[in-house]
């Protein structure tokens, strides 16, 4: 079964990490959240610039071979 959700995953240098770190314990959230949240508007008008093009069956060999 395919997951319906992918990891993404950013290098950060700990001179980036630590006040990201002290700003998300702060507001008592994740990084991970704070990440998500900030790209949230950017992702949805990206998914409306491209939309997602449902998978189209592939043909059979029935169909091609004639």
């Amino acid at each position: 079964m395919k997951r319906k959700t992918k990891p993404v995953q950013i290098e950060l240098d700990i001179d980036e990490w630590w006040p990201l770190s002290r700003y998300a314990a702060k507001e008592k959230t994740s990084i991970r959240r704070l990440a998500k949240q900030q790209l949230m508007p950017l992702i949805n008008e990206l998914k409306k610039k491209f939309p997602r093009e449902p998978n189209k069956p592939a043909p059979s060999i029935d169909d091609t071979v004639k």
